[in-house]
């Protein structure tokens, strides 16, 4: 991997954008293979450890208390600190609730693909056909898709310019926004 070739991008983009750096944009950066991990001073590997251990126990489905206990007891760190790091874990890595739902649905779609062949192997058929059925529901193969225009795309607010030029000079091209 070439470190420095990738390393402009997020940086290039900030600048861009006039982002100002925050304290989680090192990890995004590490993440993204932008930084090596011995790039990271020590502080800053230890909160990544931290960050990583909390995403781990969250996305095994403990709750949030049990999470910032834990991580009280295995840092030696405040309650304050380990929300803190319980937060910025979330931010870093993503909420799994949207994840979750989608990892179930495949899930459960291989579950009922697997029951189906099961019941096919036994010859029976009322069986695999259902469980076909479920998992066809569960990939959306049955969903009605609509088609057309979305009314929702003509409620989005447009900027709306209007170009005047006087005297037939382009030179004295004005430009003139409407305001919402």
């Amino acid at each position: 991997m070439n470190l420095a070739k990738t390393k402009l991008k997020s940086k290039m983009v900030q600048k861009f954008l006039k982002i100002e750096e925050s304290d989680i944009d090192v990890y995004y950066r590490f993440y993204l293979n932008e930084i090596a991990y011995t790039d990271l001073t020590k502080m800053q590997q230890e909160k990544l450890e931290r960050y990583r251990k909390a995403w781990s126990w969250y996305s095994q489905g403990r709750t949030k208390e049990m999470i910032i206990s834990a991580l009280t007891k295995d840092y030696d760190i405040e309650a304050r600190q380990a929300e803190y790091d319980y937060n910025t874990s979330i931010k870093i890595h993503g909420a799994k609730d949207i994840v979750d739902k989608d990892g179930r649905r495949v899930a459960s779609m291989h579950y009922f693909d697997m029951l189906s062949q099961m019941a096919l192997a036994d010859k029976n058929f009322h069986a695999a056909t259902i469980a076909r059925e479920k998992a066809d529901d569960a990939a959306g193969l049955n969903d009605t898709e609509l088609e057309g225009i979305n009314p929702l795309d003509f409620m989005k607010p447009s900027k709306i310019m209007f170009v005047a030029e006087f005297d037939n000079d382009s030179s004295q091209t004005v430009t003139f926004e409407l305001d919402e």
